[in-house]
């Protein structure tokens, strides 16, 4: 028998004898270890076959794996281990790394901490990571099993925060207490500022909290502390208090602004409810809300109503001496953005909806000036769907127009209109039976349904029907009714009525003509239906005209006939040029004939001829009210139509290896008109002429204008050509429009229009899956160097008086951006109108980025929205009430 002494040092021996041929990574465990493949120069120790570590068993609760560069050494009595070089630990959610890692299986204790290199640097500092959360360190302890620990000089992120603290205690609910601490959302290891406090509590996803703190900015403490802070830091959404701004105008005196409650309803929806109040009267309320449905929609709307006091005389005009003197007034404005996910075969409901009432921009201190100097809006609610694998769609669409002048004499002007459309593509009656399309002329006959219901609905009203007798006594009156419950029965009564509209298409196919031509015959009908239709009658002996209206389902209707030729022909001038290769010229003629009846004739019943004054002269009225959609036009037209299309290409080699590429130097020239053959005068229309072209996508060049071939006596058109005056003037030009732009650094341009295009307008939220990037107009791309925009617009006009063209309108803008270094950005518009002799809307930015603060400054020089704003913020959002601003405005709104 073996002494019991003498065994236990055979045991011993054994156990130091496999782990000295062991290898250096292993695993640890009281589960069943899984199979680990070890470096050849290694040493491999598995704790689980030590009768020690084998009796606590229950404080270990999964597999611990560790490993080292440089060795691993293992001392049996003391259970303990070290981990040379490099070491890492991961146990469940926490992973440690460090140049030496100790455990003590007997403790359960495991202690970190870094090395010094040849200059007494620290190097390989414990990293400890704890699910999200992640520690840096000079040393540090944990006991795995009470899940606590002290880590010394410590730096840890929570959220988009940063502690700094030279000692650090953790318990086992993951919360934080520091000792002499610093908090920041610079990720520095010294950062450009802190909140440093003496004593600082972290609840993980949740809060920080400080006391005794004061802040420091560059290393300089601020003079002013406080007593304790509070810090939000969740790390999913929340709902909380929203700080209000304070801020000081002329027109709202003293006043607090945007401050409220947020509410965090869902993963997928939140709201925001926000006020403003005014020491001079006056106050706001505001809620916005964003939401989204994965593979569905997203969307936002934002609602505001405001009671704003009559103590304002706000600039507003060309100098700031015009002011716009309003009263007591309740504002309100709308706005909601619904965009779907495009699904095959499913209905798409969208909306854009901007509505507002009258001042509600101009009286809105958030308000930007982009809106302000917008006075038109438009809404659009629409629902489309398209049947799969049918011809067959149709939509519902309510669009709304409002425009608001900024003269407190004329009220709102808002139009509506409502509509609902049914349509069937355009199909060969071969596919209605079923048979199979294989080219044949007779496939190329073609014919389509189009119905639509509409209406429109305008406070800008034309009493009367909308006619208009000079002769008599119910001459058409403009009212503007001004918008309001009580007034929305009249608006509707003076409204035009629910218009039902059939379009049919019909295409007869093209036909080749002599290889080189192609004939397109075409025939069109369209009818609509009125429930409302007048009939106009003279009372014998007086001049007034009696109106009956017939209530009722009544038709109108319309059809014509056209047949266009057409072809292409074709000019190649050889260069062979070192870049040049070829030009090539495209012109294309085109003729048409169209005919359509006199619908104005009695017998369609259309119209009614009434007389207009006491000399028997008279005139023809539409019998469905004028301004309604759809009516039949008046007079035999029997025309024929002509254009002639310029296009002008280039090609040119782009490298050595002979690659070619298209250029265009003149995308579109073309001259079109008509000559009607039916009329009894002015048979030759105005000769339309334009051009556009755009040259290397940076110079772009449109044109549009028309020539009149009939001769002017004081003013009035006759019916005589300038060609029979003799001479070589065949037509006086009536009109020009032309505009020009031009980029410079294309490229940087094309950059940012790409950023535009798949970003939105950004959201105040905090919902994750409800966030964008800013917009392209906030975005400042350090990257580019520099970029530059020119436009240039004018148009001309001939004033009969003087039989010379007048200039209506000229002006000039430039807008763009320069990039002075990797940090200073500079961006600037402005505009000059060349007519008035005076700058426009002109702005410069200037923005800095400072690390984890940024520096903004916007100054408009000029004109009744002149202002300047200097703004210096952090960057994150935690922090985003921690800001220094000072603005001007001449109105005193945009702060």
């Amino acid at each position: 028998m073996i002494p019991k002494r003498s065994l236990q040092f055979l045991v011993l021996g054994l156990l130091l004898l496999a782990a000295f041929f062991s290898g250096t990574e292993g695993n640890a465990q009281v589960r069943p270890a899984s199979t680990t493949t070890a470096s050849p120069d290694s040493v491999t120790v598995n704790a689980a076959a030590d009768t020690t570590n084998a009796a606590k068993r229950g404080d270990i609760e999964t597999t611990i794996n560790y490993k080292a560069k440089d060795s691993i050494r293992y001392d049996a009595i003391s259970q303990i281990m070290f981990l040379y070089g490099d070491a890492h630990i991961d146990y469940g959610e926490i992973a440690l790394d460090a140049a030496f890692i100790q455990i003590n299986w007997k403790t359960n204790i495991i202690t970190a901490q870094g090395v010094q290199d040849s200059t007494g640097k620290l190097q390989q500092q414990p990293v400890f990571k704890n699910g999200a959360e992640t520690y840096q360190a000079e040393s540090m302890t944990y006991n795995y099993k009470t899940k606590r620990g002290r880590v010394m000089g410590a730096i840890t992120t929570q959220g988009e925060g940063y502690i700094h603290a030279e000692t650090i205690k953790k318990n086992e609910l993951n919360e934080i207490y520091g000792q002499h601490a610093k908090y920041t959302t610079c990720n520095l290891e010294h950062p450009h500022f802190y909140i440093k406090a003496t004593k600082m509590k972290v609840i993980p996803n949740d809060r920080v909290v400080a006391g005794p703190f004061h802040l420091v900015f560059a290393d300089v403490p601020t003079p002013i502390g406080f007593p304790f802070g509070f810090f939000p830091s969740p790390r999913t959404r929340g709902s909380g208090v929203i700080i209000p701004t304070f801020g000081e105008s002329a027109q709202l005196g003293y006043y607090l602004s945007n401050g409220g409650f947020y509410w965090a309803m869902n993963e997928y929806m939140d709201m925001r409810f926000t006020g403003d109040i005014y020491s001079l009267g006056g106050h706001a309320v505001n809620v916005q809300s964003n939401y989204t449905k994965r593979y569905k929609f997203n969307g936002s709307f934002n609602i505001r109503y405001a009671s704003n006091k009559g103590n304002e005389s706000i600039p507003f005009g060309r100098t700031t001496d015009q002011v716009l003197n309003l009263g007591d007034s309740k504002d309100f404005s709308l706005s909601w953005n619904h965009t779907p996910i495009t699904l095959p075969g499913k209905g798409q409901f969208s909306a854009n909806v901007n509505v507002s009432s009258q001042f509600a921009n101009i009286r809105n201190p958030n308000a930007t000036i982009q809106n302000t100097l917008s006075p038109s809006f438009y809404s659009t609610v629409s629902y489309r769907k398209s049947s799969p694998n049918s011809p067959i769609s149709y939509d519902f669409v309510l669009a709304q127009s409002q425009t608001n002048s900024y003269d407190v004499t004329k009220p709102q002007v808002m139009t509506l209109n409502p509509q609902a459309s049914f349509s069937v593509s355009s199909q060969s009656p071969i596919e209605w039976f079923g048979g199979t399309l294989t080219g044949r002329w007779i496939e190329g006959i073609r014919l389509g349904y189009n119905l639509r219901l509409s209406q429109n609905i305008s406070n800008n009203v034309r009493l009367n029907g909308g006619q208009s007798y000079p002769f008599t006594n119910v001459a058409s009156r403009d009212t503007i009714y001004p918008i309001s419950f009580t007034n929305l029965g009249e608006i509707y009564r003076n409204s035009n009525r629910p218009t039902i509209t059939h379009d049919i298409p019909i295409t007869l196919g093209t036909v080749n003509l002599f290889k080189y031509f192609k004939l397109t015959p075409g025939v069109s009908y369209s009818e609509s239906w009125f429930t409302r239709k007048y009939t106009y009658s003279s009372l014998p002996g007086s001049d007034v005209l009696k109106v009956d209206t017939l209530n009722g389902l009544h038709r109108a209707y319309q059809y014509s006939g056209n047949l266009s030729l057409t072809t292409n022909i074709y000019g190649i001038a050889q260069i062979k040029g070192k870049k040049l290769e070829a030009i090539r010229h495209t012109l294309t003629p085109s003729v048409s004939y169209n005919i359509t009846p006199d619908f104005g004739r009695p017998e369609y019943g259309f119209y009614q001829r009434v007389q207009t004054d006491s000399l028997g002269n008279s005139r023809l009225v539409s019998r469905f009210g004028e301004g309604a959609s759809g009516i039949p036009g008046v007079g035999f037209s029997s025309a024929i139509g002509f254009s002639i299309q310029n296009n002008v290409e280039m090609k040119v080699k782009t490298d050595s290896a002979g690659v070619f590429k298209k250029v265009s130097l003149i995308d579109a020239f073309g001259i079109s008109g008509s000559y009607n053959m039916a009329a009894d005068s002015f048979k030759l229309s105005t000769i339309n002429v334009n051009l556009n072209t755009r040259l290397f996508n940076d110079f772009g060049f449109n044109l549009t204008g028309s020539f009149d071939p009939y001769q002017y006596v004081n003013g009035r058109r006759v019916s005589r050509y300038l060609l029979q005056d003799g001479g070589l003037r065949f037509a006086r030009l009536m009109n020009l429009n032309f505009n020009t732009s031009f980029e410079l650094n294309p490229t940087a341009r094309k950059q940012q229009n790409t950023a535009a295009a798949n970003t939105g307008a950004p959201q105040p939220t905090n919902l994750p899956s409800l966030q964008r990037n800013l917009t392209a107009a906030d975005y400042v791309e350090f990257s580019i160097p520099w970029t530059m925009s020119v436009q240039f617009t004018s148009n001309f006009a001939r004033d009969f008086s003087t039989d010379r063209l007048v200039n209506n309108a000229t002006s000039a803008g430039i807008n763009g951006s320069v990039t002075l270094t990797d940090k200073w950005a500079l961006t600037y518009t402005t505009n000059y109108d060349f007519k008035n002799k005076t700058l426009s809307y002109t702005s410069l930015n200037i923005n800095r980025d400072l690390h984890c603060w940024q520096m903004s400054i916007s100054w408009v020089p000029l004109g009744p929205f002149q202002s300047y704003s200097i703004n210096i913020n952090a960057k994150s959002s935690l922090l985003q009430d921690l800001r220094i601003r000072r603005s001007e405005s001449a109105t005193g709104r945009y702060r």
